[in-house]
């Protein structure tokens, strides 16, 4: 398995001799609800907390002045106040991305030419995605209602989607069977006209209209704080709409793997 942050080999700047969890799950957050007079808890539904990956790397240089220059380069790579890809490509060759940042300090620990360092990223999104988008799902809603199957090949159920309502379209709801979790726009959308629905990168829902601008008025949805859950595998979308013509449904994600 071979790294790169910031599309920087990590390899480049010496031996990887330490991976902490890789393999691991992060931690979830949350707690089950205490009731009064009653044994144990009730459960609560929980969800993964950010993660933290570490990597320890052997710095070897044949001069000093060549070591002090490779801490250097690493010093420029992580020092940026943002997050930038960790990216990893497993022995299959498949590659899986992660955002990451390092806010923790970097751990040095020097003997001449030799530099043993210690990194932690932090993953604020504890997921890795696949590069490849899902998006050749699009589905002609020409009957009412209409199965849309959407398939998640990853190891993880997707929670923020972006779907894609081409019109002419009327009331259009997405239910999916597998989970019970659904999603309703309210009105009218015109042929050639389009809403495009996803969580932003703040966290906050959007139903942008191609014409009208965001009109997230018009949206509902049911069976989870998310807008639209899709577990992995297939799964199977149950789509209702008051035109069933020629418009059309597409969801589009990242897979995401643990």
């Amino acid at each position: 398995m071979t790294w790169t942050y910031g599309s920087v080999d990590l390899s480049t700047f010496g031996v990887i001799t330490k991976l902490d969890d890789s393999f691991a799950m992060p931690e979830r957050r949350g707690d089950n609800i205490l009731l009064p007079y009653q044994h144990g808890r009730r459960f609560v539904p929980k969800f993964y907390d950010e993660r933290v990956m570490s990597f320890g790397i052997a710095m070897w240089r044949d001069t000093l002045a060549e070591l002090e220059t490779a801490i250097d380069d690493l010093h420029e790579l992580l020092s940026l106040s943002t997050q930038q890809t960790l990216t990893q490509t497993r022995a299959d060759a498949s590659v899986r991305n992660a955002l990451a940042s390092v806010d923790k300090p970097l751990q040095v620990a020097r003997k001449g030419r030799l530099a043993r360092v210690v990194i932690e990223f932090t993953l604020a999104d504890p997921f890795f995605y696949g590069p490849t988008l899902i998006a050749d799902n699009t589905t002609t809603i020409d009957a009412s209602p209409k199965t849309m199957v959407v398939a998640n090949p990853g190891t993880e159920p997707e929670r923020n989607p972006v779907i894609l309502l081409t019109g002419p379209l009327e009331d259009t709801e997405l239910v999916n069977t597998a989970n019970t979790t659904s999603v309703k726009y309210t009105g009218v959308i015109a042929a050639g006209q389009t809403v495009t629905i996803q969580t932003s990168s703040t966290g906050e829902y959007t139903a942008v209209h191609s014409t009208l601008g965001n009109v997230i008025g018009n949206l509902t949805h049911s069976g989870s704080a998310a807008l639209l859950v899709i577990d992995k595998g297939n799964n199977s979308l149950q789509i209702t709409d008051g035109v069933a013509t020629t418009g059309t449904v597409r969801v589009s994600f990242y897979p995401p793997y643990m």
